[in-house]
């Protein structure tokens, strides 16, 4: 069981107690599904890319997609060679699934790319002051005694303030499915810079990728306005999920939508799917 707290445990408990009990505490086995490793292959092309000053070229970015994609399809077949296992996305079945969302995910790269390089070049990441670009940037957050750990994405630095956000610096976590994230989850990476840097972060957005069919071009959300949340409340949130692990409390909160796409299903006696 983690000793510290994250985003990610937050909404898993949130979303139903007994699933963070089957994943975090039982380890259950997961049930793969090939938009996983999409979303890991975007995010560390698109690091890769931002650590190279934005001077790779679209086709060695992609590059990098391909390689990770490999890598963590391969990782999750080792796991769950036969793919009737794996998740279906709509009428796709696994296999062809995996193949359709590599097709996705190099688009996917390639809409970032236009977005920062034709769109926007004046979104930069934003320079930490011990010099570390802001990508990928690993943070340890202290909360009244709780220990939150996480990434964030991206911070961004932008001068204009045409664009929602008064020209302030914010956090962007990049989305490779539909839905974005949650303002709380912003707030947390917020928070993070704030104790780093001594800067307030007003807002923040999601960078969504687009999917076939949805959005052709990515781009961001529109901004999240992040004064909503204080530091006490999310403090509550957290000290509130620490107590409930440590009880050893994880009730079930079954609901067919939800346990359609929950990856331990399988191990669950409560299971609606």
């Amino acid at each position: 069981m983690p000793r510290y707290r994250s985003v990610s445990q937050l909404k898993e408990y949130k979303d139903c107690p007994y699933r963070y009990h089957l994943n975090r505490v039982e380890r259950a086995w997961q049930r793969p599904a090939a938009w996983l490793p999409q979303g890991t292959a975007v995010h560390e092309a698109a690091e890769h890319w931002e650590k190279s000053g934005r001077t790779m070229a679209l086709e060695e970015a992609r590059s990098v997609f391909s390689s990770a994609y490999d890598r963590e399809v391969n990782r999750m077949c080792d796991d769950t060679p036969n793919f009737n296992y794996w998740f279906r996305s709509g009428p796709y079945g696994g296999k062809a699934d995996i193949e359709r969302r590599y097709e996705i995910g190099l688009n996917q790269i390639a809409g970032y790319v236009e977005y920062y390089t034709d769109k926007h070049p004046e979104e930069v990441i934003w320079i930490a002051p011990d010099g570390t670009p802001a990508i990928e940037l690993r943070f340890t957050l202290d909360l009244d005694g709780v220990e939150v750990r996480g990434f964030i994405d991206q911070v961004i630095a932008d001068p204009t303030e045409d664009d929602g956000h008064d020209g302030q610096i914010r956090v962007r976590d990049i989305k490779t499915g539909n839905n974005p994230g949650d303002d709380l989850q912003l707030k947390v990476y917020a928070l993070a810079i704030e104790d780093l840097a001594g800067v307030d972060i007003l807002s923040g957005d999601y960078w969504m990728g687009g999917s076939n069919g949805k959005r052709k071009h990515g781009g961001p959300t529109k901004p999240y306005d992040l004064t909503a949340w204080s530091r006490e409340q999310v403090t509550e949130e957290f000290h509130r999920l620490d107590e409930q692990v440590k009880a050893g409390n994880f009730p079930a909160d079954p609901e067919p939508s939800k346990c359609r796409f929950c990856s331990v299903a399988n191990a669950c006696s409560f299971s609606m799917a």
